[in-house]
């Protein structure tokens, strides 16, 4: 298919419109890649039924009407994780499920294709094909023969039908040509796949023939009693020797050549024909066995839907049961699974399902079910007659025990009579959704709303530990909601729920959701089979409000294996409090550090590697504390604020964290989707940063702590710094020498030094310019007042500052009273030099030895 619709097929280049030139180049990647190719391949897709109906499959009832062919159901338009498809398949796939008009294009150009794909398979090309059978009736006309072609079921041949019909109405005389042989035909098909057919073969034919029995008002023509009638003939001629029924035919009148007696009746020698007509039934004088007459008309009913074919009732029905499950017959074993398989599948509701598994074995349950599918009207749980019991050895249940005890009591179905005709046809859907029919999109949405309600009014968020907002329409949705086998399903993330859970679940899942739809009609459990509803529903709500609950841990991880995201969340918010400057001196400060706010603390005077990553950790902190207090909550009713928070959890990953502080806590495995992906990023930066942001920041403190010590001395006092220094600036401002400074600044940055204690402060800077242990920089640089060194720096700068100013403006002086040779000149030099005299002393005493007060 691929290869005839690809740049490879036969195409007219010439008349490609701009959708079929695209198609071309694009959707045979959509059949090549292996991602897609596994819904093309599917069971019952078209493909598949495409091969079945080209090749043939004995076991199954097809009729057909028309020839097979893509339609947009059958475009893979609801495929999960396209992300494991080639980028050429998923870019076509993205454009094609957006675009209606290219999904019909698309359908179109695969139709037109189909014939030459399936000739390709079969290995016969049309010109090979019209070939052989010219050359055929050439060599016959040659010898005088005259050709008769009987096609049993010409729908068979689709792909190569057309180049079939081509080469039998060819004329005998071809022109100047080798004349050809005569050739009459006779093809079998459908009315339907008939008129399918284009109008020039179908003028071309001689004559047809409908065999289709008709109707009456939209009564046919054909009763059950002459169906009955009919099945028993043939049941009594498969019992009969075909020597007993030679000897029938040949024992004729010889004038009219009918046979003299009556058909024999191979029931009438049968030790059996008592208890099996009794049970089984019987037409004039010829039992029903295997069947009765509610299973002739069932079986019939599901074989051939619409007009009455009689090809049907027998290849399908008749012959079916009788040849393929004559071992279960013989053996005991009858009616199997299979046969109800056969036949469509089971119809009986899930709650009748759910008593019949209660009441009987796992093998005759299932024979059971097949057993009131076919053999009755399959609304209620009930025996047979003894003899069809005997016969097929499945033990009769007898008189009905009561119901089980609690959990498992199996009451009645609800009466449908009260019920909305919506209603009881989502409820039947889902009946047919148990035994294997594809559940419609309308019942799927209507579920998805009364399941996901009932899930978060079912979890007690409050004693599962997790804040109920964190997980309710953000990790769980409503469209997370999907079930198997249905018509449509949503791409989801996070947690998705898929009901059933497990494939032996199916039968409890089904009675679920119908309880579902029940209670919400009623509005309570009162009505018929409403106890029994409710117990499977409150079971089957337990456990899937489980696997949400399951769900949280599961969608923290990549692999989808539970996981607890909080320690490595714990790590990072110790991590940035530490870098704030919290305490941690105590399980209260480490428990406090992790809900620092953030945003104000001010770094601007931090090294840039330490800005950057306390930026990083600032920015995902909302994220971080979504995850963490999703976890950890102390609620009460449901509330979606955290009040009290579950301290056990933190206590050992904040030990951990503190004693080294860094990061210990495997991040690999945690899922890059939101909220999640906060851990990762913010992990990714304190990898990358930290070690650095702790160097850059110890130098900064080296060079200022150097800097102190050079200026100030090792061992200097405060008090005695700042005195000395306030009277310099006093003689300078006396002298007419501090002309050029601010002297407001400069006041206002001794009196910061003077107030500052800076004690503690200079030792810690000490103890970080001697240490290189790297657990414990982070408490030691965290733990520096920035406010000290800002202190400390602006006393420095605009102390140098002052000095620097007067010694110019001294010298400045000295020299204009030398150029103007004034009388004053003696008395003003003793005066400077007296000054000077006394900043020299005032700068040592600055650099004095006392002690740091």
């Amino acid at each position: 298919m691929a290869i005839a619709i690809g740049p490879s097929g036969k195409h007219d280049w010439s008349s490609l419109s701009e959708e079929q030139d695209y198609l071309i180049k694009s959707l045979p990647a959509l059949l090549y890649d292996p991602f897609f190719r596994k819904h093309w391949l599917k069971e019952a897709g078209i493909i598949h039924r495409l091969i079945v109906h080209t090749l043939g499959r004995r076991d199954s009832v097809e009729i057909i009407e028309e020839r097979r062919q893509f339609c947009v159901e059958d475009l893979p338009l609801n495929v999960l994780e396209i992300g494991k498809s080639s980028a050429q398949a998923r870019e076509f796939y993205s454009f094609l499920i957006g675009n209606d008009y290219i999904q019909k294009a698309s359908v179109s150009w695969l139709n037109a294709h189909l014939d030459e794909a399936i000739a390709k398979v079969l290995n016969l090309g049309r010109e090979d094909l019209q070939r052989l059978m010219l050359d055929v009736r050439r060599a016959l006309a040659r010898q005088g023969v005259e050709l008769i072609l009987l096609i049993e079921d010409f729908a068979k041949l689709q792909g190569i039908d057309r180049e079939v019909l081509e080469a039998v109405l060819a004329r005998p005389q071809q022109g100047k040509g080798e004349p050809l042989c005569a050739m009459r035909t006779a093809l079998a098909c459908t009315t339907g796949y008939f008129e399918g057919l284009i109008d020039t073969v179908r003028a071309r034919t001689a004559f047809n023939v409908n065999l289709d029995v008709e109707t009456v008002d939209e009564e046919s023509l054909v009763t059950p009693a002459d169906v009955e009638q009919l099945t028993a003939r043939y049941l009594n001629a498969v019992r009969l020797d075909e020597q007993e029924i030679q000897a029938w035919l040949t024992d004729t009148d010889e004038q009219t050549g009918e046979p003299l007696d009556g058909v024999p009746s191979a029931c009438s020698t049968c030790e059996h024909q008592v208890s099996c007509h009794k049970g089984f039934g019987a037409i004039n004088g010829i039992g029903l066995y295997p069947f009765n007459a509610t299973a002739i008309e069932r079986m019939r009913l599901r074989a051939n839907k619409g007009v009455f074919n009689p090809r049907i009732l027998i290849k399908d029905v008749l012959r079916h049961t009788l040849e393929y499950h004559r071992s279960d017959l013989e053996q005991g074993r009858f009616p199997s699974p299979l046969l109800l398989q056969h036949f469509g599948g089971s119809n009986l509701s899930a709650m009748l399902i759910r008593e019949i598994e209660s009441r009987d074995t796992t093998d005759n349950a299932r024979r059971r079910e097949a057993l009131l599918n076919l053999w009755t009207a399959g609304q209620e749980l009930c025996d047979l007659p003894s003899e069809v019991h005997t016969a097929f050895e499945l033990p009769a249940l007898g008189k009905l025990p009561p119901p089980p005890p609690l959990p498992d009591p199996v009451l009645p179905p609800p009466d449908d009579d009260s019920l909305p005709d919506t209603l009881v046809g989502y409820i039947s859907d889902l009946d047919q959704w148990r035994t294997g029919t594809q559940l419609p999109q309308k019942v799927a949405n209507e579920l998805r709303s009364k399941i996901f309600s009932a899930i978060d009014a079912r979890i007690d968020w409050d004693a599962e530990l997790i804040l109920r907002g964190h997980v309710i329409d953000k990790l769980f949705k409503q469209r997370n909601i999907n079930f198997e086998n249905a018509a449509t399903s949503s791409h989801v993330k996070d947690i998705e729920l898929v009901l059933p859970l497990t494939p032996e679940d199916l039968g409890d899942t089904a009675i679920a959701l119908q309880a579902l739809l029940l209670y919400n009609h009623h509005q309570h459990w009162k009505f018929s089979g409403g106890a029994t509803y409710y117990r499977i529903l409150a079971r089957k709500l337990d456990e899937w409000s489980q696997f949400v609950l399951q769900g949280v841990a599961k969608c923290s991880t990549k692999s989808g294996e539970p996981g607890d995201p909080v320690p490595a969340v714990l790590e990072l918010l110790a991590l940035a409090g530490r870098m704030a400057g919290r305490p941690t001196a105590s399980l209260e400060d480490l428990v406090n550090v992790i809900f620092t706010d953030l945003e104000k603390v001010e770094v601007t005077n931090r090294s840039g590697s330490w800005q950057k990553l306390f930026e990083t950790l600032k920015k995902h902190q909302p994220k971080l504390m979504e995850v963490l207090q999703s976890r950890i909550p102390c609620t009460k009713g449901g509330s979606s604020r955290l009040q009290v928070i579950d301290t056990m959890q933190l206590l050992e990953p904040l030990q951990a964290i503190s004693s080294s502080w860094q990061p210990q806590v495997d991040v690999s495995n945690i899922s890059s989707n939101s909220p999640f992906s906060a851990i990762v990023d913010a992990r990714k930066a304190v990898d990358e940063l930290l070690e650095q942001a702790l160097q850059d920041e110890k130098n900064r403190h080296t060079v200022i702590y150097e800097r102190v010590v050079n200026e100030l001395g090792e061992d200097f006092s405060k008090n005695e710094v700042v005195d000395a220094f306030q009277r310099t600036v006093e003689q300078a401002r006396v002298s007419g020498l501090a002309g050029g400074v601010n002297l407001p600044s400069l006041r206002a940055a001794i009196e910061d030094f003077q107030k500052a204690k800076l004690k503690a402060y200079l030792s810690s800077l000490k103890k970080l310019q001697e240490n290189d242990d790297r657990q414990k920089l982070l408490p030691l640089i965290s733990g520096l007042s920035v406010r000290y060194a800002e202190i400390i720096t602006n006393f420095l700068d605009r102390g140098n500052q002052f000095l620097t100013k007067v010694q110019e403006e001294t010298q400045r002086e000295l020299e204009n009273l030398r150029s103007t040779g004034s009388g004053e000149l003696e008395v003003s030099c003793q005066a400077i030099e007296a000054s000077l005299l006394d900043l020299q002393q005032l700068a040592s005493e600055i650099n004095g030895e006392s002690v740091c007060s």
